[in-house]
């Protein structure tokens, strides 16, 4: 799947990868390589713990 658009989160740069929890298209500094998932889905999985990157 191709990924375009702007980060869903920051709004800044540019879409580079898919959540595979919500979908949202997400920049680099806002994806979990480790999950899959967006900084904000990692963030909720993992109970609340750590930083979910700056909105």
């Amino acid at each position: 799947m191709s990924v375009t658009g702007l980060c869903q989160i920051c709004s800044d740069e540019q879409a580079q990868f898919s959540c595979d929890r919500c979908g949202s298209v997400v920049c680099q500094a806002h994806y979990d390589p480790s999950t899959g998932f967006c900084t904000e889905c990692a963030n909720e999985v993992r109970g609340g713990r750590g930083d979910a990157g700056p909105r």
